[in-house]
């Protein structure tokens, strides 16, 4: 088989139409058929791409050696998965324990419902041990953020949201409030930073496949801005203001998930952004 038999075969295993293949290596499309024609031949640079985008190594790219990078990569990390299942399995059997055992604490001094609020962390952590087979830590490490975020939210109203008024803040106001608001813009921050790094690499199939994703996220994002701040307009600041505490905290509870909401469609954008400018370079 020939390099141009290789690389139309492999092209087309991965779902690429030439133009696409081309806009990825920036190369003209009628460049993808004259190398699959075997009327010319890609430099080195664009091999190197190609392999990386093919998911295989140089000598299947250049050779026809079938030993894929994909395939490596699967066997190195089935070997790992058979150590790592086990151990995972074992710290999930061990929170999921432990979220018993919290609501059976509480249960006994008459707090049934706390002990069901104190185990939620153990608990959705025990059952992503379960769940999930790789990124058990960035995973957790979102799911105990949520939870703490939410938790803050419903039972002490206190809003990361709270640090953009810190120059308004007055002693009457708690500056222990301020400060747990201020950590947990930080741990918020530094989460969608690492997300961002994490899931820029996946390339895009297209230019303009990357382009329209990117749309409908900034899209979605800006929606979800608008929702939020109706939301907060005609509930704290509107004619239907409530004023008693229980309800108040039920409001702020809604408030905070329709900010998540918001959170994840800014961080898919962001993902997206990082990602289109890889592909630009």
């Amino acid at each position: 088989m020939s390099l141009g038999e290789r690389i139309y075969r492999l092209r087309t295993e991965k779902n690429l139409s030439q133009g696409a293949l081309a806009e990825l290596l920036e190369v003209s499309r009628q460049s993808i058929s004259k190398w699959e024609n075997n009327n010319a031949v890609p430099d080195l640079e664009k091999i190197i791409k190609m392999s990386d985008i093919f998911e295989v190594s140089l000598d299947e790219l250049l050779k026809g050696e079938r030993t894929s990078r994909n395939t490596e990569k699967t066997i190195q990390l089935s070997q790992v998965n058979e150590t790592a299942n086990p151990q995972r399995k074992i710290i999930g059997t061990i929170l999921l324990c432990m979220a018993f055992l919290v609501v059976l604490l509480f249960g006994i001094v008459g707090a049934g419902f706390s002990g069901i609020i104190y185990c939620l962390p153990f608990l959705t952590c025990g059952i992503l041990c379960f769940i999930l087979k790789r990124n058990l830590g960035f995973w957790c490490a979102w799911d105990v953020y949520i939870l703490i975020d939410l938790f803050t939210a419903w039972g002490t109203s206190v809003s990361k949201s709270d640090v953009f008024f810190t120059f308004m803040w007055t002693e009457e106001m708690n500056y222990i409030r301020l400060l747990v608001a201020w950590i947990l813009m930080l741990c918020l921050v530094t989460l969608v930073v690492i997300t961002v790094l994490k899931f820029k690499k996946k390339p895009f199939v297209s230019l303009q496949h990357a382009k329209k994703n990117l749309t409908i996220a900034w899209v979605v994002f800006l929606a979800l801005q608008c929702v939020t701040m109706l939301y907060s307009h005609f509930v704290f600041n509107g004619e239907i203001y409530i004023n008693y505490d229980n309800l108040r905290g039920v409001l702020h509870f809604i408030s905070t998930v329709l900010d998540w909401v918001k959170i994840i469609a800014l961080t898919v954008g962001l993902v997206f952004t990082a990602r289109y400018v890889d592909m630009k370079q």
